[in-house]
């Protein structure tokens, strides 16, 4: 670019020269030299002029394309570098933008991961709990079923229980008695073992065994179901002449017992209808009623045992001393649990065991 600046300069000082000698005048002089004076007509000038100056002319107009192609080829090269350079920056800007659009891409990829994670922990915590549910699922089911087998098993202790009802009932007959000074009255005779005559069943807790002095002294319920014969019935049939006593007892899984006593006695309501004599004990279900012996008869009216507080309130009316070890007219349970019939010597003295069947028989000794 610097040579073509001179090159134009040099050209513009040819003209100068040049052109004003030909329209007035160009001289040279020194002291030795002539002058040459150029007027309006070109015969003035001569040939010497012309020909020193076409030659400069030419070399002028030479230079002047030769500048001019110089020119021209450094502005194709400078179009060149910069449609090159235009070339480069654009390829540098789509590089710059896919590599951009690569960590994009890469930060895009590492939020779906992240995403991805959240959906999977979220699934995991929701598998999580459905697995305790299922898990909560699986003992409740486990707990059901234990409660069913055990209900199952109470079912079939209770049809075992009530098939010896039924076996029992079947074995009963109707008598009517009659004893001095009383009115005739029903009573259940057992057909087998022969010759018992029931004064006190419990089976299904039907008859409320709850009851006053007076009840106790007549007797209460049907002689077919729950019912107790009465104090003075017995007083007056064990008076007259010597009877055995035979308890059967039942539980609610099933399993019996008895006890037995060979001479049994009551006494009148003058002496409270005390249990003046058993005789001889014999049975599986153990002797739990020798304790009471010559004890009176209790109801939650009449406080005749010899505990501070009345135990036919707690435990039902019986022949207690200090309470003891049996009560068979206490409160029913059909589950068989809870302070209610006890007969502790069967059951290891567990007063949360309460017996589901009860039957005592008498009969005179032959």
């Amino acid at each position: 670019m610097e040579h073509l600046k001179m090159l134009r300069l040099l050209s513009y000082l040819l003209g100068l020269l040049i052109f004003p000698s030909v329209q007035g005048g160009i001289g040279f002089h020194s002291k030795d030299e002539s002058l040459c004076v150029l007027q309006d007509a070109p015969q003035q000038c001569g040939s010497f002029c012309l020909a020193t100056l076409n030659p400069l002319l030419d070399d002028s107009d030479n230079i002047r394309k030769r500048l001019e192609e110089i020119e021209a080829g450094l502005d194709s090269r400078f179009k060149l570098a910069e449609e090159q350079h235009m070339a480069v920056k654009s390829e540098i800007k789509n590089q710059l933008q896919e590599q951009v659009s690569k960590i994009i891409t890469k930060e895009d990829f590492a939020n779906s991961i992240q995403a991805l994670q959240t959906k999977l922990d979220t699934r995991l915590d929701r598998t999580e709990e459905q697995l305790k549910s299922m898990k909560t699922t699986a003992d409740d089911n486990d707990k059901l079923k234990r409660r069913v087998n055990t209900l199952q098993d109470t079912i079939k202790n209770l049809k075992t229980i009530e098939k010896t009802k039924s076996e029992l009932s079947s074995q009963l007959s109707e008598y009517r008695i009659k004893l001095r000074e009383m009115e005739p009255f029903k009573v259940s005779c057992a057909s087998f073992p022969f010759g018992w005559t029931v004064i006190q069943r419990r089976i299904d807790g039907s008859e409320n065994f709850h009851r006053n002095w007076n009840d106790y002294k007549y007797g209460f319920g049907n002689v077919r179901g729950e019912f107790f014969i009465g104090l003075e019935k017995l007083h007056r049939m064990t008076e007259a002449r010597p009877h055995e006593l035979y308890i059967k007892l039942g539980k609610v899984n099933g399993s019996t017992s008895y006890a037995h006593y060979d001479d049994f006695m009551i006494g009148s309501e003058k002496e409270l209808y005390e249990l003046k004599n058993l005789g001889k004990y014999s049975g599986e279900a153990g002797d739990s009623l020798t304790y009471n012996k010559n004890q009176k008869f209790t109801t939650f009216d009449r406080d005749n045992d010899l505990d501070k507080r009345n135990c036919a309130a707690a435990y039902g009316a019986w022949w207690y001393d200090k309470c003891g070890f049996s009560s068979l007219n206490g409160k029913y349970s059909k589950e068989g649990k809870g302070y209610g019939i006890h007969w502790g010597s069967w059951h290891n003295h567990d007063w949360q065991i309460s017996l589901t069947f009860t039957e005592m028989m008498i009969r005179p000794k032959s």
